[in-house]
């Protein structure tokens, strides 16, 4: 769905509640038929002046879970020479390092280049 529809089938419970509303105060209250009306008209054309501002709110990002992954911080668990396990927002993962021969020691922080499957790949 295009994010002008998006938006403007989002604004319709607003318009029903108004209406409601607005005939609830034209049955009791008196308020002439025109001034309903021109409430409405002046509700939907602050929707719509308001469209281009909010658009980019409308916009959704599909993403894998994995992409938030890569760039993150994680903690050797145990020596990665070059395979182990590192801590990663409170989860072990599998990780393998890349790009280096020197064992990464318990503790030490790597960085995540990439997602293969269930296992990290990181790099010091």
């Amino acid at each position: 769905m295009s994010v002008f529809w998006r938006y403007w089938l989002l604004q319709v419970p607003g318009w029903i509640v108004l209406g409601g509303l607005l005939a609830a105060a034209h049955y009791w209250l008196g308020l002439s038929l025109l001034g309903a009306t021109l409430v409405l008209a002046f509700w939907f054309l602050k929707d719509a002046a308001l469209y281009p501002i909010l658009k980019p709110h409308y916009v959704f990002h599909e993403r894998d879970a994995h992409e938030d992954l890569v760039g993150a911080d994680a903690v050797a668990q145990q020596p990665l020479s070059p395979r182990g396990y590192v801590k990663l927002r409170g989860e072990l993962w599998r990780a393998e390092l890349v790009g280096s021969n020197a064992p990464v020691s318990p503790g030490e922080s790597v960085v995540v280049e990439s997602v293969d499957g269930l296992t990290l790949r990181v790099r010091r």
